[in-house]
This record gives C-alpha cells, sequence and structure tokens, in this order.
C-alpha cells in the first residue's frame, strides 16, 4: 500500500499529543515545566506516521526514459531542476532531507498510478507511494527512484449511509473538516498534515480509540492497484487483500488509492486538556497513570510522555467525549493517585473538530528520531522512569491499547496488538548539531533496554530502520499470511524495500 509519509498516528502518528495542541496548550500558562522543553521532548507528528513503499531491486544499468513517462502521465513528472520539485520533494523528518528521487510523479488518478507502477517494473528501479509524506525514515521518498505523489488525489465524499468516501492522498485535517461538516466522525491520528493512507493501512492510533478503535477497525473497503496485474481492486476486509490493508503497513501489496470508512456520529461534547507534572515525578506520576487510565470510562483518552532528564518529568493529555466538570474529576484523580500536583493547559469544552483542530498542533516538518515497543501490560514504574534518566533529549510516550482497540481479536485485523496494555514510544527531538546516526544510537540504546521488559513488538507506524526483529514486531502472529498476500500480489516484488513484505527481487 501506500506510503504515506506522513503518523498515522508521526503519524499517528503517531505522536506525542502535548504538543499537537501546540501553542493552544502550552502558551501563558504557569507550568513547572517549561514551554520550550516540553516541545523539544515531546514533538512528533503521530498518527504517524505511516511508512512508504520502495524497493531494493538493482536498478537497470541504463537510464530510465523519464521523457516517456512524462508523456503518459496526466499529471506532471518533477525532476531535480525543475520548478516545484523542491517545494514537493522534502520528507517531514529533516534528519533524512539528504533524499532527492530522479523523479516524482504528481498522479491525479488511478491510470497516473498504473503507469508508474508499470514503469519502476519494466525499468527495475526503486519505486515509493507517497500521501502525506510522513514516513519516520523517509522510505517513501527514496533517494534512487520514482516516487507516485498522491496528494492530488485527495476529495472526501460522505454519503447518505454515513460512509465515507476518501482518497489515498487527502490529509487528516482535511479528513476531520469534511467528516465534521456532515456531522460525522473518524478516529485517527493528531498530526494534521499526515496522509490518511499510511496511517490506516499501520493500524491508526489516535484520541477517540478508546471508544471506536483503530482506524483501520473502520476501513469498509479500498482500491487497490497491484503490480501483479496493474488491474484495480475493489477489496473489503473480508478478502485476504482487504484484510491485509487493515493494519498490515504502508508499502506492502499494491498501491491503495482509494479508502471506504465507516463513521460514527461526530461527539457534540469534546472536552481536551494537558496537565503538566514537575522534574522528578515521572515515576510516581506513571505508576499513577496506568492505572488510572485502564480504569477510565471508553469515552476518556489518555497518554502519558516520560521526559528525559536528570529527574523525570510527565506530561499527561487527555480527551473526553463529555464535559468540563467530568474531566476535572478526571484530571483530580490522577493527581490523587499521583500525589503530584499538576499545572492544567489549554483546558477546553469544544466539539468533534475543534478537538482535531486542537491536537492538530504545527504542520510544519521535525527533526526526530523514534522507535517503538509493544507493552504486554503495565510496567514497573522505576523501570520505565530509569530509561530517560539522564536522557535529557528522548521521551517516552505510552499509548493505551485497550478498550475498543483490544476488543477484536490478534487474527481480527492485520493490526496484531490486540489484548495488550500499550505502545511505547522512543523519542528523541534532535537539535541541528545532532547528526542521523548518533540519534539511532541513542534511540536505540533506550529501545534495547525497553524490550528486555516488553514482548518484542512495535508498531509500524513508527517505523524504525534499525529494528532487528522489524517483521516479527510489527506484525506479529499475522507474519505469515502478511508475507502470502504480498507474494500472490506482487511476486516479482516490485514493491520490495528494506522493511516491505513482498518477495526480494533475485
Amino acid at each position: 500500500m501506500l506510503a504515506a509519509s506522513d503518523k498515522g498516528n508521526l503519524g499517528r502518528a503517531s505522536g506525542f499529543l502535548l504538543v499537537r495542541a501546540g501553542r493552544r496548550a502550552v502558551e501563558g500558562s504557569s507550568m513547572s515545566l517549561s514551554r520550550r522543553r516540553l516541545l523539544q521532548l515531546s514533538a512528533v507528528a503521530a498518527g504517524t506516521a505511516v511508512i512508504g513503499t520502495g524497493t531494493v531491486a538493482e536498478a537497470a544499468g541504463k537510464e530510465p526514459d523519464w521523457a516517456a513517462l512524462r508523456r503518459r502521465l496526466h499529471g506532471a513528472l518533477l525532476q531535480r531542476n525543475d520548478a516545484g520539485y523542491e517545494e514537493i520533494r522534502p520528507p517531514f523528518n529533516l534528519l533524512y532531507d539528504d533524499r532527492y528521487p530522479p523523479a516524482i510523479a504528481r498522479c491525479t488518478d488511478v491510470d497516473d498510478v498504473r503507469k508508474c507502477l508499470a514503469f519502476a517494473a519494466e525499468n527495475k528501479i526503486k519505486f515509493a507511494a507517497r500521501s502525506g509524506g510522513h514516513s519516520y525514515v523517509a522510505y517513501s521518498t527514496p533517494g534512487d527512484g520514482l516516487v507516485a505523489d498522491l496528494k492530488l488525489m485527495n476529495r472526501v465524499e460522505v454519503c447518505r449511509n454515513g460512509t465515507a468516501v476518501v482518497g489515498a492522498g487527502t490529509r487528516l485535517i482535511d479528513v476531520y473538516h469534511a467528516l465534521a461538516a456532515e456531522g460525522r466522525a473518524l478516529p485517527g491520528g493528531t498530526c494534521g498534515s499526515v496522509g490518511i493512507a499510511g496511517l490506516t493501512l499501520g493500524g491508526g492510533i489516535g484520541v477517540l480509540m478508546r471508544k471506536y478503535g483503530l482506524t483501520c477497525d473502520h476501513l469498509a473497503g479500498a482500491k487497490v492497484v497491484t503490480p501483479r496485474d496493474l488491474r484495480v481492486h475493489s477489496v473489503d476486509p473480508g478478502s485476504n487483500l482487504g484484510w491485509a490493508l487493515t493494519g498490515g503497513g504502508g508499502g506492502n501489496f499494491g498501491i491503495t488509492t482509494e479508502f471506504t470508512f465507516r463513521t460514527v456520529p461526530a461527539p457534540p461534547r469534546v472536552t481536551v486538556f494537558v496537565v503538566n507534572f514537575p522534574e522528578g515525578s515521572g515515576t510516581d506520576v506513571y505508576g499513577a497513570w496506568q492505572d488510572w487510565i485502564t480504569a477510565a470510562p471508553r469515552e476518556f483518552w489518555s497518554n502519558i510522555s516520560v521526559l528525559g532528564g536528570p529527574n523525570p518529568a510527565a506530561g499527561v493529555p487527555g480527551c473526553l467525549l463529555g464535559g468540563e466538570q467530568q474531566a476535572r474529576e478526571l484530571i483530580a484523580d490522577l493527581e490523587r493517585r499521583a500525589g503530584v500536583k499538576g499545572t492544567i493547559s489549554g483546558f477546553q469544552e469544544t466539539d468533534y473538530l475543534g478537538a482535531m483542530d486542537f491536537w492538530s498542533g504545527s504542520l510544519g516538518r521535525r527533526r526526530f528520531m523514534a522507535a517503538s515497543r509493544v507493552l504486554a501490560k503495565k510496567a514497573d514504574p522505576a523501570q520505565l522512569s530509569a530509561l530517560v534518566t539522564g536522557e535529557t533529549k528522548i521521551a517516552l510516550e505510552v499509548n493505551p491499547l485497550d478498550a475498543a482497540v483490544s476488543d477484536p481479536r490478534p487474527t481480527d485485523t492485520a493490526f496484531a496488538h490486540r489484548g495488550v496494555f500499550g505502545d511505547v514510544q522512543v523519542y528523541l527531538s534532535a537539535d541541528p548539531g545532532v547528526d542521523r546516526e548518533t540519534a539511532k544510537r541513542e534511540v536505540n540504546d533506550v529501545q534495547a533496554r525497553l524490550a528486555k521488559f516488553a514482548t518484542g513488538g512495535a508498531y509500524v507506524n513508527y517505523i524504525n530502520d534499525d529494528q532487528k526483529d522489524w517483521a516479527t514486531a510489527y506484525y506479529g502472529v499475522n507474519l505469515p499470511t502478511l508475507r502470502a498476500v504480498a507474494a500472490k500480489y506482487d511476486p516479482s516484488g516490485v514493491l520490495a524495500f528494506e522493511q516491505g513484505l513482498s518477495p526480494r527481487p533475485v
């Protein structure tokens, strides 16, 4: 599927919601944890997250005939010296800003996607499809391959029966606005510039998931162009290809050009907030938080960021499908459990769209490194806090995967992390002087220590190019079935890439 270089839930995505609220949540407060420190240690595009496609096939000996491809396409084909190339080239993560694809196709329709796939196969060149562009490690922006940029395929149509048809290049913020205008909602990630494709294909965690589940849990159908036959397949989760789209990762199986989602009525009242706790409170607040969130009603979501330093601090955002009084009672309960008073910022009662805008934060690019591990059960607070004690640039973001997320069985969808406590994202906000390899080394050292008391699983939308056990970590019990689906629809490995499921070309 598509490589949406955005979050899921960078995605998505995935990501640190303390800063999703950006200026709205923290500016002007009298918190003991400074806004600058919170931004440095917590900023990441969620949802993000999401990954891209590409291949590891050796490029052909001769230069591809880019002019021939340009003549075939309805959209533009941009090369390095063309006007507009630099505007759309950069990946979201500034640590991977050295990627300069030889050509980027601005696909306007399915026919352009088919022609790009065929061209990549004919010329044996690397290939990536991209919607939001938030791939954590820029797999959707290969420096030596063709990128099919789908941002122009961005329609959103809300049907009378409550389903929504969404083009693969649509940004989350545009999905939310279109749905809200029709009184509908979809659980998704929290960075507004994340693409819907990568978020969905990797799972899709977000602030509504304890009530409504993951984004992929709402997938009713999709249109996919597969390398095997270059046909457009209309699939639903009851088929093997459709099932693979429900968390099987971006960049695998084919290029998803359109999604159909089941939506829910937009909640009329949503209360949002961020609680910042002082330095030295990280252990106590995390210990209280993990019991507090599992006891909370499904209408409430929260994650926690344990912020590294000599004495780790903590930040706790919250999103309640309900009113102000209940939200304040929940905050007071957390403070009682932790024995620590926090500083509340960004507190407001709003509607569905107001909440989605609140968490979207800045749409600007970031310089970061991240990895993740899945927690089978609650972690020892001191052990978890010790991971970032002294790590002044690293934060741990823990997202719960309970409630509606764990209602399905691990094999009901391709997203296998069901029935577990949560996911921990190790996130490093990199200063301009920090190079990529240094950032990788620091993040992976923390992840390796985290893995000793986690399940070993990881969230694919927080993809890490140094993940040694990536296949089993991302896909768990579903890995053999997903590999079989990839082999069926991409037998020649047109979509193969470093952490892809397609067979590697010989």
